[in-house]
């Protein structure tokens, strides 16, 4: 997960920034099969979509969830936002297949 890293122009943005985007790309009419309009969007999106990405090559060669899942801290805010809501959607994910067992 750790080689997952934003783009320059994202590192100094801070949390607030980057919720506040997330916030009006949510409230907006943006239909969700289409690229995102605020760039700071489109960095989580694609952020999201390298942590999923490494998660699900790792899950194909091992039967178990590495601990380093819930335990890595990105250095940039931008990345923590982005992996937090990876790991909670990893969280969701096993709550509901332990659920339906």
């Amino acid at each position: 997960m750790n080689q997952v890293k934003a783009g320059a122009d994202f590192l100094n943005l801070s949390e607030e920034e980057i919720l506040a985007a997330l916030d009006r790309y949510e409230e907006s009419d943006e239909s969700e099969d289409d690229e995102p309009e605020d760039p700071i969007v489109r960095e989580v999106g694609r952020l999201i979509s390298e942590y999923t990405a490494r998660f699900d090559d790792y899950c194909e060669h091992s039967e178990e969830i590495p601990d380093t899942v819930f335990t890595y801290e990105p250095e940039a805010a931008i990345e923590r936002v982005a992996y937090g809501i990876f790991t909670d959607a990893v969280h969701d994910a096993l709550q509901e297949e332990d659920d339906s067992e």
